[in-house]
């Protein structure tokens, strides 16, 4: 259907946005591994492999073991702020490996 009137992007948007809440939901999960870095710190990221996310759960490679137990240890910090920033409860649980 052809509209007579522009409309803002904005408004295009937030339409798509509210009658697509999965494609909401993978947008959110696809910016996890930028945000990474910011919620973890530079020391955990820099010793991160891979981050995979799957039905809610953010698994998390590390290559070091150190850094692996100090993860585990805020994983419920983590996965809180990841949360707050990406406005959405993306991530139900973290799994450190």
């Amino acid at each position: 259907m052809r509209r007579s009137t522009p409309m803002r992007i904005g408004d295009l948007w937030s339409g798509f946005i509210e009658s697509n809440p999965t494609r909401m939901r993978r947008l959110c999960e696809a910016r996890i591994p930028d945000l990474w870095p910011e919620v973890a710190g530079a020391a955990a990221a820099s010793f991160t492999s891979s981050l995979d996310i799957r039905n809610g759960i953010l698994y998390v490679s590390m290559r070091s073991a150190v850094a692996r137990h100090a993860l585990f240890l805020r994983r419920a910090e983590l996965q809180q702020e990841l949360n707050r920033r990406l406005g959405m409860n993306v991530v139900a649980n973290i799994i450190v490996k």
